[in-house]
């Protein structure tokens, strides 16, 4: 797994609000982007994003995650 690349979709999931709407602006499959956080969710070994049918929110670890993440990324 490319992990900066993980980062990246992990931010626009947050920010969008969902898998398919990051998946149609970086023009991949939905199942795509759901393996990369899947895989991301297991080596850090916490959940990120708890999903439903309608949306998706970040958990209390993954706020936590989304402002460190931002720092990296930007920089």
């Amino acid at each position: 797994m490319d992990k900066l690349q993980a980062l990246r979709v992990f931010l626009d999931v947050a920010e969008s609000g969902g898998f398919s709407k990051t998946a149609r602006r970086l023009g991949v499959a939905t199942s795509s982007v759901t393996r990369l956080i899947d895989t991301l969710e297991a080596s850090l070994g916490t959940a990120l994003l708890t999903r439903s049918t309608r949306r998706v929110t970040l958990t209390d670890a993954g706020a936590t995650y989304l402002e460190q993440v931002s720092r990296v990324v930007s920089d």
